[in-house]
């Protein structure tokens, strides 16, 4: 899930910004204006950076440890590797 989210933020942070900047300028006037695009893409950069320092700092799932078990040849077949804990 987290490679998703990283690969796909910074685009769905633009759009949602684009989105509430669109709604905003509708509802305040009927003459259509320029979209701030240096602002937009300052705004999604700072806050995919803070996305990326998250999930740098902040783990989920398990906590790391444990013995690695490498996967094996059986006779049913290959059995995947995986953490014992």
């Amino acid at each position: 899930m987290s490679v998703f989210i990283i690969r796909f933020l910074p685009v769905i942070v633009f759009i949602i910004l684009i989105l509430i900047w669109y709604l905003l300028i509708r509802k305040r006037s009927d003459t259509p204006k320029r979209a701030p695009w240096f602002i937009f893409i300052i705004i999604a950069i700072i806050i995919f950076g803070f996305t990326l320092v998250l999930f740098r700092f902040i783990q989920f799932g398990e906590a790391p440890g444990g013995q690695y078990i490498p996967p094996k040849a059986t006779e049913s077949g290959i059995e995947p590797g995986h953490v014992e804990r």
